[in-house]
Formats: structure tokens, sequence, C-alpha cells
């Protein structure tokens, strides 16, 4: 079953894959980043992640020049690297579940 409880470790945008895997070895955990993140000027507090959207972490625009096609602003990376981890899952498969992290902002 699964727990809505879990933590995050995180680095530095600039971490190495040495720095990642000194923090979390990389054997057990798969860091990830958000990364090609296109912001409307005008967005508002919700505006980040709702499915469907051309805008924000879901959002299906990729690249900086259909984001600046759009008027919009572009991120190569937000925030720096990040693993989230389920510390209540009885195995490490489900403590360390790369497809949760995936599907965390659901």
């Amino acid at each position: 079953m699964a727990t809505s409880l879990w933590v995050m470790y995180t680095a530095k945008k600039s971490a190495s894959e040495d720095d990642l895997n000194s923090r979390v070895p990389l054997s057990i955990a798969q860091w990830h980043a958000h990364v090609n993140l296109c912001l409307p000027a005008d967005r508002k507090e919700g505006d980040v992640l709702p499915p469907g959207s051309k805008f924000g972490l879901r959002g299906s625009i990729a690249t900086k020049q259909e984001c600046d096609a759009a008027g919009a602003k572009f991120y190569p990376q937000v925030f720096g690297w990040m693993v989230h981890v389920y510390p209540l899952e009885k195995n490490s498969a489900e403590v360390w579940s790369v497809e949760r992290q995936h599907n965390h902002m659901d």
C-alpha cells in the first residue's frame, strides 16, 4: 500500500555526478531535475502543474525558441537536483521508487 509520506534529498544545480553519488548513491537512487520549463508572464500560482497545458512542469513547450515565440520566459533548469524517498515503504524498490518520483506531480 502506497503512503503519502515522502522526503527529498536535494543538491545544487551545478552538482556533478560524483557530488550526487556522494550524497545519495546513484546505485540506489535516480536523481532528477526539472528542465526546459516555460512559464507565461501572467501566470498564477496554480498554473505550473495543470495536465494538458503548453506551459509549466508538464507543458508541451520544451525549447527556448518555442517559449520565446509564445511570449513566455524559458528556464533551462529550475531548482537543483532532487531525489524523492518514501521511507515508510517495506522494500528498497518502493523506498527509492523512480516511477513514483515521475508521478509525484499527480
